[in-house]
């Protein structure tokens, strides 16, 4: 304020201050104004600027001093937002964020979401512990209102769990999986789960090799709930993946992490050594196969159907290498030793393999992922009984009903080319 109004104020006898408040020095001379001061003066307007200007004040010091209202805050998580959607600015968007989410007077929901974008930002900044920090103190302060974010709240979950798995060692990952886990709510976990499951699947149906990530995170999910049984076969999943893209040392390890991994699960096991095989088998090792072969009745006695499927397969590898005989007494041995009612169809794969089916018998494909590989045998009855033609049908129809690369689609589409897979000693 200039020299000149100040000296205007003091000639009236009213020295004021820049704020309003009065020069207790000047008390006498204020009265003496207000006594020569006519009633019919109206309030100066200058006095009422100078109020309003301090309601101001006061207003923005509530809001920056944490006195905000719901609306302010709500303001200030929209000015957050377009920090981080439209101007692109993490870092003030994070601060942003984090001031409405600790106010004093903020709404549960507000807050929650609050949090959550705190964490999306810090981790698009490259700090996935600030953006884990922020994620779970909301899950923590306000489980109620995390409920109203489901689809988020399990993305998020799944990037955390990405976080753990990315440690040095695989020790290192479990203890991380199983500290992240502990921190959630069973029926969270069984949530986070089934999401990692679905995502696997519809991953596998247009690229497999990309589920294999998401398989993993639902194997070590799976397994902390105790379903050691749908863990195994999941594991077991990677192996038939793997086999079926013709990385065959990855496919061997992944079937024998389930032996290892899961012990317990002795079916499971079973299935995996006899996918062992199979890798063998198309890698063109007769003598490993046959031994894998041999180990699925070795190792895991009482899987009999497991058990009847590595001898129909064992004898089938016997024939393309040209041992007949072998072949005739591994699928003799089906019948003899594995004769019991709930394996009917089994045996009589075996019986029209050794030229022993009746004229009447009429053939039914399973209607599971059995389909394929009985749809190959009856193409190597046909192939055994000297009709070539048939056997290309089967063949066809094998292919046909196989998923993707899944066995044993190779062995039927190397028929169709003309040839049968590499003979013992040949290599990849």
């Amino acid at each position: 304020m200039s020299s000149g109004k100040w000296q205007a104020k003091e000639g009236r006898g009213l020295s004021e201050r820049p704020c309003g408040w009065p020069d207790q020095s000047a008390r006498g001379t204020r009265q003496a104004a207000r006594v020569a001061r006519p009633s019919s003066l109206a309030p100066r307007p200058f006095a009422l600027v100078r109020v309003l200007f301090g309601a101001a004040i006061v207003l923005g010091f509530c809001a920056a001093g944490g006195w905000a209202s719901g609306a302010t805050l709500a303001a200030r998580y929209q000015d957050a937002w377009y920090q981080e959607n439209g101007l692109h600015d993490l870092g003030q968007a994070a601060e942003l964020y984090r001031s409405v989410a600790t106010a004093g007077a903020v709404e549960p929901s507000l807050a929650a979401k609050a949090l959550l974008r705190l964490g999306a930002c810090r981790r698009e900044l490259g700090d996935p512990e600030g953006a884990s920090r922020a994620e779970l103190e909301a899950r923590r302060r306000f489980p109620e209102e995390m409920k109203h974010f489901p689809t988020h709240r399990l993305e998020v979950l799944d990037k955390q769990l990405d976080e753990a798995f990315n440690v040095a060692d695989a020790a290192s990952a479990a203890r991380a999986i199983v500290r992240f886990l502990s921190d959630l709510d069973v029926a969270v976990v069984h949530s986070i789960c089934e999401w990692c499951y679905a995502q696997a699947h519809e991953r596998r149906a247009t690229a497999p090799l990309a589920s294999i990530p998401a398989l993993r995170k639902a194997i070590a999910i799976s397994t902390y709930l105790r379903q050691i049984e749908r863990s195994a076969f999941a594991q077991k999943d990677i192996g038939d993946i793997y086999a079926a893209a013709a990385r065959f040392d990855e496919a061997i390890a992944a079937y024998r992490k389930v032996q290892e991994d899961f012990p317990e699960a002795k079916g499971v096991g079973a299935w995996a050594q006899l996918g062992i095989a199979e890798v063998q088998r198309l890698r063109g090792r007769l003598p490993e196969a046959v031994e894998a072969y041999r180990a699925v009745e070795r190792d895991y006695p009482g899987q009999l159907a497991q058990a009847i499927w590595a001898n129909l397969w064992m004898g089938d590898a016997f024939r393309v290498a040209g041992k007949t005989a072998d072949a005739q007494a591994t699928w003799r041995r089906v019948l003899e030793e594995f004769n019991e009612p709930g394996y009917a169809d089994l045996l009589a794969i075996a019986a029209r393999l050794l030229g022993q089916a009746g004229p009447n018998d009429k053939v039914k494909l399973p209607d599971d992922e059995f389909g394929n590989d009985v749809a190959y045998f009856l193409a190597v009855e046909q192939e055994l009984a000297g009709r070539p033609e048939r056997a290309r049908r089967w063949l066809q129809r094998c292919v046909a009903l196989s998923r993707g690369n899944d066995w044993p689609r190779p062995l039927a589409a190397r028929a169709l080319e003309g040839g049968h897979e590499p003979l013992p000693g040949a290599k990849e």
